[in-house]
């Protein structure tokens, strides 16, 4: 797999993210239906990461199969949108409400939960363009 920055798609990054925090969220939601997620702190950090996990990965696999180059790159980008997007948040929406949400988190918290989501991003996009370049068996 070759990675070149000239292969990058930044609209596939940004539309990756999109679809992986709405696939993150139905998780969330469906596991809020069934109870798994509720009042219990201490399980409910594991939910959380496991539902970032298969969302940022279903969603790498799929961003993979349709650039089908730059894998890596492809996937880091997915991860590295989060960062930008809770600035963003923080800075426009949050700031003039005063509702900030720049301390809601520790900080070895924060910087795992963008590390899972980068990591789980690039093994999907991986996978997808391995999958997408392996030729069917006979």
């Amino acid at each position: 797999m070759h990675e070149s920055f000239r292969s990058v798609r930044p609209g596939w990054i940004a539309f990756g993210w999109f679809i992986a925090v709405s696939v993150t969220a139905l998780i969330l939601l469906l596991m809020a239906s069934l109870g798994m997620v509720g009042e219990q702190p201490a399980g409910e950090t594991l939910m959380v990461a496991l539902a970032l996990v298969v969302g940022f990965l279903v969603t790498g696999f799929f961003v993979g199969t349709r650039v089908a180059a730059a894998p890596t790159l492809h996937g880091a980008g997915i991860g590295l949108f989060s960062l930008i997007a809770w600035f963003a948040v923080n800075l426009f929406l949050g700031e003039p409400t005063g509702e900030t949400t720049w301390r809601s988190l520790e900080l070895s918290t924060l910087v795992g939960l963008l590390l899972l989501q980068g990591v789980a991003a690039i093994v999907g996009t991986r996978l997808g363009v391995r999958w997408l370049r392996t030729p069917p068996r006979s």
